[in-house]
This record gives structure tokens, sequence and C-alpha cells, in this order.
């Protein structure tokens, strides 16, 4: 289920400059609860996907080009 968690936050962030709160990203994907939200944050920061600043959520360099090339998908 992690990955599948992981993959909808990514899909939240990816494709804007701006951050979103964490707040947005949970009440986005509230059908997953905010435990798992968060976790599939706090994991996607771990590796560099995502960015974490204080309560905000922003995709990474690397997210942007990947999405710049077409590899992010619904």
């Amino acid at each position: 289920m992690q990955s599948i968690s992981e993959h909808l936050v990514v899909l939240q962030v990816a494709g804007t400059a701006r951050e979103r709160s964490r707040e947005q990203v949970r009440r986005a994907l509230s059908d997953l609860g905010a435990q798992r939200v968060d976790d599939a944050i706090a994991s996607l920061a771990a590796v560099g996907v995502v960015v974490v600043k204080g309560r905000s959520v922003r995709q990474s360099a690397a997210l942007e080009r990947i999405d710049r090339l077409g590899y992010i998908t619904a």
C-alpha cells in the first residue's frame, strides 16, 4: 500500500513549482488517512523525491525533471 500512497503524493506535488501544505495533501488524499500520507511524504523525502520544509511539501529538482520528461502519469 505504501507504493500507492507514494504515487498519489507524487501526483499531488508534481507539475507545480509552488509548495503545498501538508494539510492540503492530506485533504486531497483523505481516503488514505493522514498517517499513510505522512508516511509516504517522509519516505519520499528520505530519498529526495520531495522536499519538506516546515509544514510544506514540494517536488524536488529531480522530480521536476522527471515530470518534464513525461514520466509522471496517473
